[in-house]
C-alpha cells in the first residue's frame, strides 16, 4: 500500500479521490445556497462536465502509463 502511495498512479488516484469529494462538497453548497436549489438541468450539465472531466483524466493517466511502460522498456534493452 504505501509503495502505491508513493508511486506516480498512487498520486493520481488520491488526486482523482480529492476531486470528487470536492465535487461533491460543491453540489451540496450549491443546492444549499441556490435559491431555487440545484434543478434537474443544473445537476444533469454540472455531472456532465464533470465526467467529462474524469474521461480526459482517466485518458491522461493511461497515456501517460503507456508512455512510462515504453521507456522503461527501451531503458532495460539499451542496458543490455
Amino acid at each position: 500500500m504505501k509503495r502505491l502511495l508513493s508511486s506516480d498512479l498512487g498520486v493520481y488516484l488520491l488526486s482523482g479521490a480529492f476531486s470528487f469529494v470536492v465535487f461533491v462538497v460543491g453540489l451540496i453548497v450549491l443546492d444549499a445556497t441556490l435559491p431555487d436549489g440545484l434543478d434537474r438541468g443544473r445537476l444533469v450539465g454540472i455531472v456532465t462536465g464533470y465526467l467529462l472531466f474524469l474521461a480526459v483524466y482517466v485518458v491522461a493517466i493511461w497515456i501517460y502509463r503507456g508512455i512510462e511502460a515504453r521507456e522503461g522498456n527501451v531503458r532495460e534493452k539499451g542496458n543490455q
